[in-house]
């Protein structure tokens, strides 16, 4: 039985090498992309062997444009023909070569990683509706929401990540070296096991501690905290509002990572404003009159026209579509 699981750990580990060097490709076609989709959507799993490779190979890539230059690693060391580290060549490669190009790209992640991790940063973003996880080398997890980006660095001394954008849940695993996560004006840190999501705009960044204690420390403020499960805080570069929350509320906060928006009691305005945030066709609320109607009740992110008539079947609100696809909400005659 655990034979069969390795191999089958091994069998997903290759595809998504193959996976990798593909869509690396200039080549690589939209039906190409909607392939790749499929696989990784076959579950966490996939998407999780596929971020490891594809930090093995981004990390190859870089150590590549390094070698001209002085401190250069050894190319014995760093494997096969050099034929395999370009991906125009490697897509026309024969199943054993693909076997062989998964096979660089995962052994040689570590050796890469040893060589450029103490300077270099990898980023990670999401399309407007796309969710995403990042398995990091330490088997820390990001969860990145609807238009999110990080840069993740790794460095002897600590493990840090920057939210650029968006929305992330961090959840950090043990180590010596401390998980820093920087959003707007403020860091958060833990050398434990934490679960966080946070939210930034600007130099504001919305924490939720779901489990375990982060230490927050404010640029520019002598404020310095330590935040435990349960607690719910929004800061700026001038302080922080901190509040406990129940389990509950914290679900609801998290609810996008199951594809929803959780509303419980935000104006229409408000959850407007936060479907907006998924999709690409927008809502307005064009009628101040509505703008402040309460609302509950779980809705799915992608869907604004399933929230959209949800609201004119409940409450007395018509909407209407102009030309480029907009919806306008107002209040009905």
């Amino acid at each position: 039985m655990g034979r069969e699981a390795g191999s089958q750990r091994e069998a997903v580990r290759r595809e998504a090498a193959q996976w990798v060097v593909r869509l690396d490709n200039a080549s690589c076609s939209a039906d190409d992309r909607a392939a790749f989709e499929a696989w990784r959507a076959q579950g966490p799993e996939y998407e999780a062997s596929y971020e490891r490779e594809a930090v093995a190979w981004e990390r190859l890539e870089r150590l590549r444009a390094m070698s001209p230059r002085a401190g250069a690693p050894n190319a014995d060391l760093l494997a096969p023909p050099r034929k395999l580290f370009r991906p125009w060549k490697l897509q026309a490669l024969d199943a054993k070569g693909w076997a062989r190009a998964a096979a660089v790209v995962g052994a040689t992640g570590m050796v890469a990683a040893g060589v450029i991790s103490a300077t270099a940063s990898t980023a990670y973003a999401t399309a407007i509706g796309e969710r995403r996880v990042i398995v990091l080398s330490d088997n820390s997890r990001i969860e990145l929401n609807t238009n999110s980006k990080v840069l993740v660095r790794y460095r002897k001394g600590a493990r840090e990540v920057r939210l650029v954008r968006g929305e992330a849940l961090f959840a950090a695993t043990p180590d010596a070296r401390p998980f820093i996560v920087t959003a707007g004006a403020t860091q958060l840190e833990t050398s434990d096991a934490a679960q966080v999501a946070v939210r930034v705009k600007g130099d504001t960044a919305a924490v939720t501690v779901k489990s375990g204690a982060v230490e927050v420390d404010l640029k520019n403020s002598d404020q310095d905290s330590r935040q435990l499960a349960g607690v719910a805080a929004v800061y700026t570069a001038g302080g922080g509002r901190v509040q406990r929350i129940s389990t509950a509320e914290i679900d609801r906060t998290l609810a996008w990572r199951q594809g929803a928006i959780a509303l419980n009691g935000q104006t229409l305005e408000q959850a407007v404003a936060e479907f907006n945030r998924y999709n690409r066709q927008h809502i307005a609320v064009d009628d101040r009159s509505v703008s402040a109607l309460r609302l509950a009740g779980y809705f799915q992110s992608t869907e604004p026209s399933s929230f959209v008539s949800a609201v004119t079947s409940t409450f007395p609100v018509a909407a209407r579509r102009d030309s480029e696809g907009v919806i306008h909400l107002t209040a009905r005659d």
